[in-house]
């Protein structure tokens, strides 16, 4: 039970910096304010009756949505937007990162009306939860307009930032999972692979690139190669929470993969700027706490 006690305190509360939380609430907020402003969701609450009929009460009451007022949702939009602009740059962090997790938990599933009929995956799942935990924590100690005097113990600096890494890897952990839950370790067969790049290549109104997913189609070996170290990544990318070599390498590797993914498979990551808050900034303190 010692050596446990001792992992989980070394996973949690080891000493931290208050740049490398900084630096997760700048790329947290700037990633939130780049999903929110490059969409129009409060003109989705404006849509006709027949857009609602499949949206049921629950999910209405769940996230406090009442259609037909895009004049309202237009406020609470530009609202989040001051808020996410005032957590970036440090001021009053943890009111506006507080502010802003719950307006954007009320306002991403707008979205879900014109699409698919799930909250997730949209770019706001990691952003609501991620801004809750910013709310609780000194992350304007550094890289802010307005620097509290009294600096907070170490660990404080590295807890936050460990449960946001959790949030973005626990990404591709569900995504593995899925995988071999649903199809087993056949999903990186070769044939498996090559039917799925066909299948995102025949897509003629989404389809940007057209030359790489079909031409690595035709070669087996790389499709085996494909799933392989798909499965692979996906299932290790939680060790970047424990090992600091893991986290020099592996949103690296991840991110490259989501490049290759788009020119073969045509699907954007809209988390890709997310792994950013696996970068250490500065040397750890020494912390006080015993």
């Amino acid at each position: 039970m010692s050596r446990l006690r001792a992992a989980w305190e070394r996973v949690w509360f080891a000493p931290g910096d208050a740049r490398t939380l900084a630096a997760a609430r700048i790329v947290v907020t700037a990633h939130a304010l780049w999903i929110l402003l490059s969409r129009d969701l409060p003109a989705l609450s404006g849509l006709p009756a027949p857009f609602w009929r499949g949206v049921s009460s629950s999910a209405r009451a769940r996230f406090l949505i009442a259609e037909g007022h895009p004049r309202w949702e237009t406020l609470l939009a530009v609202i989040a937007a001051a808020a996410l602009v005032s957590a970036l740059l440090g001021l009053w962090t943890r009111a506006s990162c507080l502010l802003a997790g719950l307006l954007l938990y009320h306002l991403a599933p707008l979205e879900t009306i014109i699409l698919t009929p799930s909250p997730y995956v949209k770019g706001f799942t990691v952003a609501v939860p991620a801004l809750i935990v910013l709310s609780l924590v000194p992350c304007a100690d550094a890289w802010s307009v307005t620097r509290s005097r009294a600096r907070a113990d170490a660990w404080e600096y590295h807890w936050p930032v460990q449960l946001i890494r959790l949030f973005v890897a626990q990404i591709y952990l569900f995504s593995g999972w899925a995988k071999l839950v649903r199809v087993g370790v056949d999903w990186a067969a070769a044939d498996n692979v090559r039917a799925w790049l066909h299948f995102f290549n025949q897509r003629d109104q989404l389809v940007v690139y057209h030359s790489v997913g079909p031409w690595l189609a035709e070669h087996p070996a790389l499709c085996l190669l494909a799933g392989a170290s798909t499965l692979a990544l996906e299932l290790s990318f939680v060790s970047s929470l424990f090992s600091r070599a893991a986290r020099r390498v592996l949103p690296v590797a991840a991110a490259a993969w989501h490049v290759g993914i788009v020119f073969a498979m045509n699907i954007a990551f809209p988390y890709l700027p997310l792994l950013l808050v696996f970068a250490d900034f500065g040397q750890r303190q020494e912390s006080p706490r015993t």
